[in-house]
């Protein structure tokens, strides 16, 4: 991705750089605490499991790695989203902040990583969902993968994926 993708106007998806950490991972945190709560149901052993490795420098290590391709989207120039797609295929990472959900950020940041995957000549895209994600993903293209899984606690996700 060797240029920015622009949204509404005030919106675009852009590389993510070191300098995105701290908000890229209070993005990630809000998202979790606000927008997954029917999802954690507020178990605090599962919160404290699902964030304790949303910290900035591992946020830094991560964008780092060869492997990984990052973006962010922002909002009037401030990160409001963030998205990361592993080279084997796996979306890793796609959380919008509070608030700013239903704003095409979510597509947007999601056509980054999977622009990327199609350059790589991945031939599909894999994650596990929450329960409150599934709707947003199969509207981009993602079937059932799998079982449902237990993961950090009460919190319970699913696989998807998507045919490139």
């Amino acid at each position: 991705m060797n240029e920015d993708i622009r949204l509404h106007g005030i919106e675009r998806v852009r590389p993510a750089t070191a300098q995105d950490a701290i908000p890229a991972v209070e993005v990630v945190r809000q998202s979790i605490i606000v927008l997954c709560a029917a999802d954690h149901r507020n178990d605090r052993a599962t919160l404290d499991r699902w964030l304790a490795n949303k910290r900035p420098e591992l946020f830094e290590s991560w964008i780092a790695e060869s492997e990984n391709f990052c973006v962010v989207a922002e909002s009037e120039g401030v990160v409001k989203g963030i998205g990361l797609l592993h080279g084997s295929g796996e979306v890793r990472l796609l959380y919008i902040s509070p608030g700013y959900q239903h704003r095409g950020l979510g597509r947007g940041i999601h056509s980054a990583l999977e622009g990327h995957a199609r350059s790589l000549g991945l031939p599909k895209l894999r994650l596990e969902s929450t329960l409150l994600a599934r709707k947003f993903y199969e509207a981009l293209g993602y079937i059932p993968a799998g079982a449902e899984k237990s993961r950090c606690g009460v919190l319970r996700v699913y696989p998807y994926e998507k045919p490139l």
